[in-house]
């Protein structure tokens, strides 16, 4: 990109990628990562990666659960922590050093925090943990799109353009 980052796209979507996770992932979710070969890209690009932007809408007031799906079946054992007799041990991840968080609500802020900013809960205080006290988190979003023109979705988009190109 024009800052000089390198970018690696993950794409759910068009990967076809599977949200729930199957009997056998299940039965091997405490296990290290070394046993669980369907995910091996994925946990490949966290371990390069040092920063992430996330980029959904918010749904029912949390990510899509094919984004939630994700979560589950690649931040794991022996790729995002540890998991130990006493519990769980972050450590693995403390490269990743910024996470952006782009979203979409179609309500407002105010409904949002009524609601308790699930999503956003989820990667600021959850998994931001998981990678370091180091790591900080931009949240950029845009609510109330249900009733937003085109312009207000243009000028989001340029805003997010410009955070990012830092």
């Amino acid at each position: 990109n024009a800052a000089g980052h390198e970018l690696r796209i993950i794409d759910l979507y068009s990967e076809g990628f599977a949200a729930a996770m199957s009997k056998d992932e299940w039965e091997l979710h405490r296990e290290d990562r070394e046993l669980k070969g369907w995910t091996d890209r994925h946990h490949e690009l966290l371990q390069w990666a040092d920063a992430i932007v996330w980029v959904y809408p918010t749904w029912w007031s949390g990510p899509p659960a094919i984004l939630k799906g994700w979560v589950d079946r690649v931040w794991t054992n022996g790729v995002a922590y540890r998991h130990t007799d006493t519990g769980l041990v972050p450590g693995p991840l403390k490269h990743i050093r910024r996470m952006y968080i782009v979203t979409t609500h179609g309500s407002s802020r105010l409904v949002n925090m009524i609601e308790g900013d699930v999503g956003k809960k989820m990667i600021r205080r959850t998994l931001r943990l998981l990678c370091g006290w180091r790591c900080r988190t931009h949240w950029i979003a845009m609510y109330d799109i249900d009733r937003s023109t085109r312009a207000d979705r243009e000028r989001f988009a340029a805003s997010v353009r410009a955070r990012l190109a830092g």
